[in-house]
């Protein structure tokens, strides 16, 4: 080959300025060689990357995952001390009475929850005839609570007659009570780690009972407001309890032999009370006539926190129940 190209090579060499034929090899050859090496080096050092990579992605998915198992771990543990807390205070925790993280395991919007908690009432062999169930919006319930700290006691009408005179209704005196908000249900929706609403309870005993014996009459009727699933479901769920009779304590009820009121009765009470407590919101096709006679049941409200001595029950009746079908 050099004999064949000897010419070419020889003015080669003096073209790369070398003094030998070995050493325009050296000058020729050698950077193709050294830009394979280089390649392979990149190669190598690339491929090095991306398993250096692969790993600390792999170390950051478990890092994830037991940080998300530890934190749900943490909001079962307070749920689970929350209800220790709940029944030294003679509140019943939600996760007591229904199976919270079953419910969570599954999606369900607050109209599904809603659905199960009130079938669960509904249809409970012991818990049907002692018990009401109703769920609201999130948005509810803290219109209601807001005029419930304003005006934490009022008295209600309840209809125990046929005639439908003034004589066949019976005064309820109702009391709220704000308990600690709920632990974060156990979820890693991080909607749930906003802090909560209060849990809150509204009481209901006969007047003439709470005028003799105050704070140690027996109520008839606790109304319960769990708002635990307000911030990740907008849902906050109601319970009532009548109370069941007592041998020392007042008759029972005829239509619900065992128990205080009947469920007609506990519903009832819970209409008026609900009436008057969302008397800051307005339907959407509110007339002037509804929008009148919700202002009005406001400023009763205010009347009896502001002057009780100058309060006049003549047409809360009608401020209570009139107008429903």
């Amino acid at each position: 080959m050099e004999a064949k190209y000897g010419d070419k090579l020889t003015k080669r060499v003096k073209e790369e300025g070398v003094s030998n034929l070995d050493a325009l090899k050296e000058r020729v050859v050698a950077p193709s060689v050294l830009a394979k090496i280089k390649a392979k080096k990149y190669r190598e050092e690339e491929a090095a990357k991306a398993e250096k990579a692969r790993l600390e992605e792999e170390e950051q998915r478990a890092a994830a995952s037991a940080a998300k198992a530890e934190a749900t771990a943490e909001k079962r543990d307070a749920a689970r001390k929350a209800q220790a807390e709940g029944d030294r205070s003679g509140v019943k925790p939600l996760s007591s009475i229904i199976n919270l993280p079953l419910i969570l395991m599954t999606p369900h919007d607050a109209a599904a929850i809603g659905e199960i908690w009130n079938t669960y009432h509904r249809t409970h062999p012991t818990l049907a005839s002692s018990f009401l169930s109703a769920s609201m919006p999130l948005g509810t319930y803290e219109s209601i609570i807001a005029l419930a700290r304003e005006n934490p006691f009022f008295v209600l009408p309840l209809p125990r007659g046929k005639d439908g005179g003034e004589n066949s209704f019976e005064m309820f005196y109702v009391q709220w009570l704000f308990h600690p908000a709920p632990s974060a249900p156990p979820t890693t929706d991080p909607k749930a780690d906003a802090p909560l609403p209060n849990v809150t309870s509204a009481i209901f005993t006969p007047l003439e009972e709470f005028k003799k014996a105050g704070e140690w009459a027996q109520p008839f009727l606790t109304l319960t407001f769990y708002p635990d699933l307000a911030n990740t479901h907008g849902t906050v769920l109601l319970r009532g309890e009548i109370t069941p009779v007592s041998a020392a304590g007042p008759a029972g009820s005829a239509e619900n032999p065992g128990f205080l009121l009947s469920q007609q009765e506990a519903q009832l009470l819970d209409l008026a009370l609900q009436r008057f407590y969302c008397a800051g919101l307005g339907a959407a096709n509110e007339d002037a006539v509804q929008r009148e006679d919700r202002l009005k049941r406001g400023q009763a409200l205010r009347d009896f926190r502001e002057k009780p001595q100058e309060w006049d029950w003549q047409g809360l009746i009608q401020m209570a129940y009139g107008g429903l079908a």
